[in-house]
């Protein structure tokens, strides 16, 4: 008998159970369907928004490159607009969504905090942006040398550098870095000047082997005949003495420059007969 009684409870809570689990469901459907225009609506403002925000980049890519600001100006206010956009498109949706905007905003400054404090090489970077926005130490094609890393700018973000190297490779260099250190622009000036030096014997005349190393410089192509390239004694050396090839270049022959000027002297000088010394040692013995 007892364990009836004890069935019949057990039925009774289990149907009790399911009584309460289908009200749950049922009133979180009917809050589902009543919210559902709400979060439809949010959608739509989050697409639209999306689509606005690409718009408004590439309204302010094309305005700040009308203005001639340079590429890595446009670049940098193209992405700091975005982001700003994304940011005030994702207030907007969470009040659509019934967030009270007090709490967004709430929210939005003590994450600001937050991340302010874990990504403070974040901010130096964001910061290091506007210094190259307005100082334009260098623009984009320009060729530069930062520490150990050099190439050629391809785009300034807000938080890096992006450059190629020589061999392609792509270099992306925190903003703060670039900003902080050593910075040479190699482009900004249009010409550069390289420095060759060719060692003669000391027997050789000074001013035939100028004559010779001015007539390689004009055949190797490179000079860019202004300013006018000029060779000078450079040292008086252990082996000989050390002429120094000064030639101005265009900024695409910077660096095959050089490979070409030793070419074409080493070419020159053995035509002319005039010896290039090599390390020698030389033993003097006092026989008593």
């Amino acid at each position: 008998m007892s364990d009836l009684l004890e069935n019949d409870s057990i039925a009774a809570n289990s149907e009790e159970a399911l009584k309460q689990t289908g009200s749950l469901l049922s009133a979180f459907w009917e809050g589902f369907l009543n919210y559902l225009p709400t979060l439809l609506i949010a959608l739509i403002v989050f697409l639209v928004g999306m689509l606005l925000a690409r718009l408004i980049g590439k309204g302010v890519n094309r305005v700040l490159g009308g203005k001639k600001l340079g590429r890595a100006a446009t670049s940098f206010g193209k992405s700091l607009v975005q982001i700003i956009a994304y940011v005030l498109l994702a207030v907007i949706c969470l009040s659509i969504l019934g967030v009270p905007k007090a709490s967004i905003l709430t929210v939005i400054g003590t994450a600001g905090v937050t991340i302010g404090l874990a990504l403070q090489s974040s901010l130096s970077n964001l910061a290091g942006g506007f210094v190259i926005l307005f100082a334009k130490p260098f623009g984009v094609g320009d060729r530069i040398c930062v520490g150990d890393a050099e190439g050629t700018v391809e785009s300034v973000t807000i938080l890096y550098t992006k450059l190629i190297s020589l061999d392609n490779r792509s270099i992306f260099l925190p903003n703060s870095i670039v900003t902080s250190g050593k910075l040479v622009n190699l482009s900004q000036n249009g010409k550069l000047r390289v420095s060759v030096p060719v060692t003669v014997s000391y027997r050789t005349n000074l001013d035939t082997a100028r004559t010779v190393l001015m007539q390689a410089i004009a055949e190797s192509g490179v000079d860019s005949k202004s300013p006018a390239a000029s060779v000078m004694v450079r040292e008086l050396g252990e082996n000989g003495v050390v002429l120094n090839m000064f030639v101005w270049v265009k900024q695409e022959d910077y660096y095959r420059a050089p490979l070409l000027l030793l070419e074409h002297a080493k070419n020159a000088l053995d035509a002319a007969h005039i010896e290039i010394p090599y390390p020698q040692l030389t033993i003097h013995s006092d026989n008593a």
